[in-house]
């Protein structure tokens, strides 16, 4: 026979009705708050996942974040050169029409105005190149604090230069680059590079972002080029730098001053050809002048590629924040109505302990006396 004492059915009675209390006010809680857990230890396995799902959140708003900022920018950058093109087709079209009319026989009598309408032009050029998007210059590849481009006289003769370095001049690209910017090899010593090579470097330079492909490092450190994006616009690959096979510059802007130089050169009263080239190089100069514009119009196409590559990763950003916040949704949130039947469940369960508590406690004497 199991003997059963008062203590121990008070006990019993005591951790039953505690544990009834219990469940009442975590359903009171469940729902005043609306969550299914407040402290790791009432779900680790869902706190767990809430917490990677925080995470990844968190990750894919910052990725978001530097879509929309670099797809500005490339949408900017695309209208900036659309701005250049349009100006070559219009304003800039007017020199190239000047050009024409300017090797006619019967416009020589205004050759240097026409000169200096080209050379208007490319002006005009050089400050769309040097366009900014808020505070950082677009088209300075990575340096971006620095004006890319200009027109400096050197020897006589204006010249293109980016950051300082003239892109358009053989002689110049092959001597010894003496500007500000230091280049060291892997072991840090100290490199001795023409222009041309460094031209080449600034070309290649990149600035990688995380718009969400994997961002990853090397066992080097460095970016892994597929897992991240160049948000880099390099001047010289949009505008082209350095001399073909004739020394003319490949450069749109510097075939315009160079076609500026023949023509403000012309001997008016005397009908002479200058030193800086006669009718042959003009016209040469001029083919080369449309050819350099399509060079540029294949690299508009191209930050309008990129411009859509970006906006299509933004839809699939977010997409991925949604589907995420569904997830955390599911997983963090109580629904309504299970968490009202629980609060009543529990509720009746309380009552009943306390209706139980009424028929175990023994009433002592101070019972009797009331």
């Amino acid at each position: 026979m199991i003997r059963v004492t008062t203590n121990g059915t008070l006990y019993n009675y005591k951790s039953n009705f505690n544990q009834t209390a219990n469940q009442l006010n975590s359903a009171m809680m469940k729902l005043m708050t609306g969550r299914n857990f407040d402290s790791y230890s009432a779900n680790p396995a869902g706190a767990t996942r809430a917490f990677q799902i925080h995470s990844s959140i968190n990750a894919t708003n910052a990725q978001y974040d530097n879509n929309q900022t670099v797809l500005s920018k490339f949408e900017t950058a695309w209208s900036s050169i659309q701005g250049v093109l349009d100006g070559f087709d219009g304003l800039a079209t007017d020199s190239r029409l000047s050009a024409l009319s300017g090797l006619n026989d019967t416009n020589l009598s205004t050759l240097n105005t026409q000169g200096q309408i080209i050379r208007e032009s490319a002006e005009g050029i050089i400050q769309s190149l040097n366009a900014k998007y808020g505070d950082d210059f677009m088209f300075a590849g990575a340096d971006t604090q620095n004006a890319p481009f200009a027109i400096e006289s050197i020897d006589g003769r204006d010249h293109v230069t980016y950051r300082g370095v003239p892109i358009d001049d053989r002689d110049l690209l092959d001597d010894p680059y003496t500007g500000p910017y230091q280049f060291v090899d892997e072991n840090g010593n100290p490199l001795n590079l023409t222009n041309g090579q460094v031209l080449e470097r600034w070309n290649e330079e990149h600035q990688y972002v995380d718009i969400g492909l994997g961002f990853e490092l090397d066992n080097n450190g460095d970016v892994i080029p597929s897992t991240a994006f160049d948000s880099a616009i390099s001047g010289l690959e949009l505008t082209g730098y350095g001399v073909d096979g004739d020394g003319d510059p490949l450069n749109l802007v510097s075939t315009m001053l160079r076609l500026a130089d023949i023509f403000e050169d012309y001997n008016e009263e005397s009908g002479e050809w200058g030193a800086a080239g006669d009718r042959e190089d003009a016209e040469r100069l001029l083919k080369k002048m449309d050819a350099s514009r399509e060079a540029m119009g294949d690299q508009w196409v191209a930050l309008d590629t990129e411009a859509k590559f970006l906006n299509n990763n933004k839809t699939q950003l977010e997409d991925t924040f949604d589907a995420l916040n569904v997830e955390l949704t599911n997983l963090e949130d109580v629904d309504t109505a299970d968490a009202i039947l629980e609060l009543s469940w529990a509720q009746v369960c309380y009552n009943a302990a306390l209706q139980v508590g009424a028929n175990v406690i023994p009433q002592s004497l101070m019972d009797y006396l009331q």
